[in-house]
């Protein structure tokens, strides 16, 4: 894969106010200098003087951002404060639908900023889809490099790996997203002491807990011992599996690699066996909303998700019995990197980039950054905002505790699958899951069907880029 777009040295100098072609003028000013000032000059001999041109004030960036996002993430009150910040700018919002996205850009006419997340990172990268912003980060004073939280090693890449390189947009926020939330009246019901905040527990210990934690009442579950984010299933599977320094693909991404990989068998049986002992929910016995809802329902007795849930955590029936725990650990070896790194990039073929940035740095640096960071729905995605996320209940305090623990863990990335869309794997597991616990497939089966189904994806991926 060829290095993406970079911006140009026309919308550099744009950027940067030289030659009078442009700059980011007005509001947070993007990336421009704080004062206009002329470019030093070499003292003139009488010959060049009379080719001197006085320099000329620099307009602000202006025209139309078209901006495909989520109106729950870009209000129409951010949107106007903004503008008002920028009258020079009109913000063109579209609510963000893959299909229409992936439409505009075929079309030649993408929007200039969009959403997107980590796991897709990779795919757009191998089609092109991304601008590289690392001269606009070079000379941002908002978003300066040293600042930016360790998701954003999501956004980089070096023509090979994703964490290296040059950045190609940023996250918004983000969590180390392996932490576990526990109910500590469900402990108590179940005569289960619970765990410490300050020492992580091994999966295995999770399956035991499990266990002790479900709840029946004939065949009905009155409470599952454990939950999580089903679609991201093969996200927690890469995490484990790089605990023993392996992955869940061949190293040139080329096919899915379970069946032949013991220590990636032994992980997906820990799965399986979940789901199949009935201690989570699964095809067989879904749950009625999703694991969050779940939790804050009563109806589990741990769920693990990152920081980001700590907002949601306590509710009427669940306030003064929650408590956070660190990730735990499938091999000896902490690790707790987001696996979503939420956040936004720039299309290849922006049609106003000079505004774009503007709007970009205001987003993940100005007041709506500062808003989420306060709000506690994340862990800011500059080290300097951190100080702002909330702690003042205890449970706030004791969230922060262990956060602080689990950043040192959270540097790593983990690596995606460039030549499939991030939700091929998962679904082919969750089909061939409900089949397995049917009993019309054995486990093994199974996995060579997840297998087949995602590598048959994989190369026609590879054959669409060519």
């Amino acid at each position: 894969m060829s290095r993406q777009a970079r911006l140009t040295r026309r919308e550099m100098l744009r950027l940067m106010g030289v030659g009078g072609l442009g700059a980011l003028g007005v509001g947070l000013a993007a990336c421009a200098q704080p004062t206009p000032t002329a470019a030093p000059q070499a003292e003139p001999t009488k010959a060049s003087a009379a080719t001197q041109v006085p320099p000329t004030a620099k307009p602000a960036a202006g025209g139309t951002v078209v901006f495909m996002h989520q109106r729950n993430e870009w209000s129409e009150d951010q949107e106007k404060q903004f503008m008002a910040a920028n009258p020079a700018i009109k913000v063109e919002f579209i609510q963000f639908d893959a299909t229409r996205f992936m439409a505009m850009n075929a079309a030649g006419n993408p929007p200039d900023l969009f959403r997107l997340q980590g796991p897709e990172v990779p795919d757009y990268l191998a089609r092109k889809i991304l601008k590289n912003l690392q001269p606009f980060f070079d000379i941002s004073t908002v978003l300066k490099a040293d600042d930016l939280a360790p998701s954003n090693n999501y956004y980089k890449w070096d023509g090979k790996t994703i964490g290296k390189g040059d950045l190609y947009g940023m996250c918004k926020d983000w969590s180390p997203d392996f932490t576990l939330f526990a109910n500590k009246k469900a402990f108590a019901e179940a005569n289960v002491p619970v765990p410490a905040d300050d020492k992580p527990l091994t999966y295995q210990e999770i399956a035991q807990l499990a266990s002790k934690l479900t709840k029946k009442e004939g065949d009905r579950t009155l409470r599952w011992g454990f939950g999580y984010h089903g679609d991201w299933i093969d996200r927690t599977m890469m995490n484990m599996l790089a605990e023993t320094g392996k992955s869940l693909f061949a190293d040139d991404f080329s096919r899915l690699a379970i069946s032949d990989n013991p220590e990636a068998v032994k992980i997906a049986r820990y799965w399986f066996d979940l789901a199949k002992d009935n201690v989570v929910a699964n095809p067989l016995n879904p749950s009625p909303q999703w694991a969050g809802d779940d939790f804050t329902k009563g109806l589990l007795g741990v769920v693990q998700y990152g920081y980001w849930f700590s907002a949601m955590a306590e509710s009427d029936v669940t306030k003064d019995n929650v408590v956070m725990l660190p990730a735990p650990t499938w091999a000896g070896v902490r690790r707790d990197p987001t696996m979503t790194a939420t956040g936004m990039a720039m299309t290849a073929k922006a049609k106003n980039p000079e505004a774009a940035c503007v709007l970009f740095e205001w987003y993940n640096g100005g007041q709506p950054a500062i808003d989420r960071a306060k709000s506690g729905w994340g862990v800011p995605a500059l080290k300097s905002q951190y100080k702002l996320m909330p702690a003042e209940t205890p449970f706030q305090k004791q969230c922060q505790k262990v956060l602080q623990g689990e950043l040192q863990y959270a540097s790593d990335a983990l690596q995606f699958n460039p030549f499939i869309k991030a939700d091929v794997v998962i679904t082919a597991w969750n089909k061939y899951l409900e089949q397995a616990l049917r009993g019309k497939m054995t486990f093994e089966e199974m996995l060579k069907s997840v297998e087949k189904e995602t590598n048959d994806a994989i190369k026609e991926g590879i054959s669409r880029l060519g």
